[in-house]
């Protein structure tokens, strides 16, 4: 009995080493490409202030559709609309002077 779990312990390692060698065979696979940004890095800062500015002139037109609008005449698409479209440029926005400024999230 002792004989068989010395065994497999002896064809466990074989399999093993046998594995360790098929991960090495893949260094033979052609070079990755580079990955690179759909956008061009000298767009950044541009894109950063256009889509800054849009999305703060959104938030600003929500801000006056909800102190000058009575509560009995408020639409809750335009209120969801306005404030989501202003959320997607200022995050967009914060991304692309993030990236504008080295910081590469």
């Amino acid at each position: 009995m002792r004989r068989d779990v010395g065994n497999s312990k002896f064809q466990y390692k074989r399999r093993l080493a046998g594995f360790m060698f098929d991960l090495c065979s893949f260094s033979q696979a052609p070079p990755a490409k580079a990955i690179t940004s759909p956008v061009p890095d000298a767009w950044y800062p541009t894109l950063a202030v256009f889509m800054l500015a849009i999305g703060l002139v959104l938030t600003a037109s929500f801000f006056i559709y909800e102190a000058t609008s009575s509560k009995r005449n408020r639409s809750l698409a335009k209120e969801l609309t306005t404030g989501g479209v202003a959320s997607v440029f200022l995050g967009f926005g914060s991304l692309f002077l993030l990236l504008s400024a080295g910081v590469y999230v």
